[in-house]
């Protein structure tokens, strides 16, 4: 059967917040980069964990908390840190987990204290243990001046002390607000324009939902994804035809300054998303000190 991997982690319920951990001076001075590598679309980093063999960690800007299935946070010695149990909601519904803290966290040249997380209470079904770990972004937004993912050369840059500067030719730059720990940007086609969740953890392109769909003039309409594709993410995993996952064609699709003609939207379960497929080919950087999504082509 074939199996694709979709996002993982939409949001933290507002409602249950992590107690601040005090953390000690773990900023380099200078920006790190690290090699990146992309798994079914999706950006990994390795990554030490409790100074644990290095493990891939999926770079989900889509997730506001870091991730752990139960089997990798006991192999990277991840205890629960007490409080009640969260509820995280991702795509196909809702799943418990406990609060958790990395001790230590070594990504490059960065080395991360007490680094909030959650630990799935129960396994779930993941396509070759993709998105067993996930790396959130509360942390990175609280110690990092920018995150910048480059699909070009399959690097990842962490900048510190360093405002991020453009490298390359055809910048463009794109507010962004914060929406539940997670960066949102305005997307618009036809005269419709909804906010979507800047997503690396996702497979996909430019993802709507069927209201969206339907204010767009396709309600109905489309191709669908295939009975033998399955979803998975937080809730469990669905068949696409099931959940009526389809593709429509547009005009146009505006984002992040540019038009793109004859644009490829997948109407699909969960939050309104831009994912990995879209960003492929460019250098994407979250800009956490001015709140600017950087796109550089």
């Amino acid at each position: 059967m074939k199996t694709f991997f979709t996002l993982l982690i939409a949001c933290l319920m507002s409602s249950c917040m992590m107690p601040f951990l005090p953390v000690g001076p773990q900023n380099p001075v200078a920006d790190v980069a690290v090699p990146m590598q992309l798994r079914a679309g999706t950006p990994h980093v390795m990554a030490s964990i409790n100074g644990q063999g290095a493990i891939p960690l999926l770079l989900d800007t889509g997730a506001t908390l870091s991730v752990f299935e139960p089997d990798v946070a006991t192999r990277c010695g991840l205890l629960p840190s007490g409080g009640r149990r969260l509820q995280i909601r991702g795509v196909h519904g809702t799943a418990g987990a406990s609060q958790a803290v990395m001790s230590t966290m070594d990504l490059g040249q960065w080395h991360a204290t007490n680094v909030r997380c959650l630990v799935r209470g129960i396994s779930s079904f993941r396509p070759s243990g993709l998105g067993s770990a996930i790396l959130g972004m509360d942390h990175l937004r609280r110690h990092c001046s920018f995150l910048t993912i480059d699909y070009q050369r399959n690097t990842v840059e962490l900048g510190f002390s360093n405002t991020f500067q453009p490298t390359r030719g055809g910048v463009t730059r794109t507010p962004l607000r914060w929406v539940n720990g997670m960066p949102v940007i305005r997307v618009s086609s036809g005269g419709i324009s909804w906010d979507a969740v800047v997503d690396s953890g996702s497979t996909w392109g430019i993802v709507i939902d069927q209201s969206t769909a339907a204010r767009l003039g396709h309600a109905h309409d489309g191709m669908g994804m295939g009975e033998g594709l399955i979803l998975s993410g937080v809730g469990g995993s669905v068949r696409a035809d099931q959940v009526g996952a389809r593709t429509i064609q547009v005009p146009a699709a505006t984002l992040c300054g540019e038009t793109h003609p004859g644009a490829t939207l997948y109407v699909m379960p969960g939050p309104k998303r831009v994912g990995s497929r879209f960003w492929q080919g460019t250098r994407l950087t979250v800009d956490f000190r001015s709140n600017v999504l950087w796109l550089e082509r």
